[in-house]
């Protein structure tokens, strides 16, 4: 009896025993892991002095791995031979350092700056900017200097803005931030634009802030900005300092140019165009003639040439003011254009605006009886018209009225281009809005220094939505400005050239100074507001 009224009870036992067992061994994912790994310990300790060993073991509390540490883990001040850093490869829940004895100096602070490099091994969290202090004297160098890095034109800096002090010795050149690494660097806090060099020897430095695209810590013009302190920091100090970083702007250097068409080829450059021209090298006929324009977004020339030339290679020379690159094409057998004429889209208020059009191939001439500009009465109204070389566009001035739709009709032969192609019968509509969608500003700016200025409105997204260049006064208006939040950007335009001038390293120049109000304006429909802002 015993032995029937077990035997159930056994296999429920069993059955619940298999059943826990099944939904303890279930994955139910769980909350994803977030955190970096934590630095344990070391050996020697960090900050440790009289440091004599060949060997550093750093230990964390889980499985990393190290993304890119040749470029991340610097040494400041830089260690030659570099040390071999262990593991590359694998996960590992240690760090080691080879540092042979003798490619340190005596009595020195070194610091081993991490950088991004440590992530843990599943979910690749960051440890970021982790450092690894020791000394081979009796103590640690203490000195440190603080600042503040801001973006010498935008509202909001770059992140990972790396800040470094090279040692004004002998060898000094300002060179160095292209090929060399710095004795000391740190960086700006994450959403702050603070930063703080510590652990510093006393000396004469230069100092300079890079946001450092590619992490290997040195300028790269093409892609980094660049900030830097004009006069010598002196270390000890207290002094606070303030960092301007900028883009340079780029030597000139011509591309190897491409073609689009027959006889159309894309120039691309780098560097600002002034006194630009292109030239064919190569032998051509007498009724040989070339047009170009420039792109309307990209650093690029588009080119036009007829007749066609039935050449294996092309030689070009590309001038721009004192600099010739002579750069070489090899044209291939590809169709024609054929004339194409739209819209030019713009984002700007239209009862502002003008309304322009543009074509694919360059414009050559235009007949303005051939052209109508109507309300949607069908009321004739007043136009000029102007042909933009510079863009190869075709402006259309007149006066607009709210609430309106315009109609602009071409008639075929209106337009004729480079190849003497002529357009179809062409409509198109342009539509404004009311007034009372719109705000006006008036704005009073006090304690400007010197003029002229650029004062502008950017929307939350650091697009300019309206510029006023302004001579001597202190008030400016803005009209018909969207409803929405703008900030207020005010550029001393030093050289009076109408636009703002980037700083240049080499020169020792620093960029045109830019200052905005903190606070964001509101803009309300149908709404004129009156702002007075100090600028101290």
């Amino acid at each position: 009896m015993r032995i029937h009224f077990f035997r159930p009870f056994f296999v429920l036992v069993l059955l619940l025993m298999l059943s826990s067992c099944a939904q303890r061994g279930r994955p139910d994912g769980g909350p994803r892991d977030t955190e970096p790994p934590a630095f344990v310990s070391s050996n020697p300790e960090n900050y440790s002095t009289n440091y004599k060993k060949e060997e550093v073991v750093i230990n964390f509390d889980e499985y990393i791995i190290l993304k890119e540490p040749r470029q991340q883990i610097l040494f400041s001040p830089p260690i030659e031979p570099r040390p071999s850093i262990y593991p590359l490869g694998p996960a590992s829940r240690y760090i080691r350092l080879d540092i042979p004895q003798d490619s340190l100096e005596e009595k020195t602070t070194y610091t081993v700056n991490f950088g991004t490099s440590i992530r843990d091994n599943n979910e690749g969290n960051i440890l970021p900017y982790f450092k690894y202090v020791f000394s081979t004297g009796d103590y640690v160098d203490s000195l440190q200097v603080e600042g503040n890095v801001f973006d010498a034109y935008n509202r909001l800096s770059d992140e990972n803005i790396s800040v470094m002090l090279y040692a004004l010795d002998s060898t000094y050149t300002d060179s160095v931030v292209y090929n060399q690494s710095p004795r000391y660097i740190s960086y700006v806090r994450d959403s702050t634009s603070l930063f703080s060099l510590e652990n510093l020897k006393s000396g004469n430095y230069k100092m300079v802030a890079i946001s450092d695209k590619n992490n290997n810590y040195k300028f790269d013009p093409a892609q980094d900005k660049i900030g830097f302190v004009e006069d010598t920091v002196k270390i000890p100090t207290n002094q606070l300092y303030d960092i301007l970083v900028f883009k340079e702007v780029l030597d000139f250097e011509a591309s190897r140019p491409k073609q689009i068409s027959r006889q159309h080829f894309e120039f691309g450059y780098q560097g600002r165009l002034e006194d630009y021209k292109i030239d064919l090298i190569s032998e051509t006929t007498e009724d040989f003639e070339s047009v170009y324009f420039k792109d309307e977004e990209t650093d690029t020339l588009h080119y036009w040439y007829k007749p066609y030339l039935e050449k294996d290679s092309l030689l070009f020379a590309f001038s721009n003011k004192d600099k010739i690159d002579t750069v070489e094409i090899r044209p291939k057998q590809i169709e024609k254009d054929s004339l194409t004429i739209s819209e030019v889209k713009i984002d700007k208020n239209k009862l502002l605006a003008n309304f322009k059009l543009k074509a694919n191939t360059p414009i050559l001439s235009f007949e303005k009886d051939s052209i109508r500009v109507m309300t949607q009465d069908t009321l004739p109204v007043a136009f000029d018209l102007k042909m933009d070389t510079l863009y190869n566009h075709l402006i259309f001035e007149f006066d607009k009225q709210e609430k309106t739709t315009y109609q602009i009709n071409l008639s075929p032969g209106a337009i004729t281009d480079f190849f003497e192609n002529q357009n179809d019968s062409l409509t198109y509509n342009y539509r404004t809005r009311a007034y009372a969608d719109f705000g006006n500003l008036a704005l009073t700016i006090n304690n400007i220094d010197e003029y002229p200025v650029i004062v502008e409105l950017l929307d939350e997204r650091g697009k300019v939505e309206s510029s006023v260049y302004e001579t001597e006064k202190s008030t400016v208006f803005f009209k018909l400005l969207k409803p929405g939040y703008y900030y207020i950007r005010l550029i001393y335009d030093l050289n009076a050239n109408g636009r703002w001038d980037t700083g240049d390293f080499l020169k020792g120049l620093q960029p045109e100074p830019v200052l905005y109000e903190n606070q964001p304006v509101e803009i309300r429909a149908n709404w004129d507001d009156v702002l007075n802002i100090n600028l101290y």
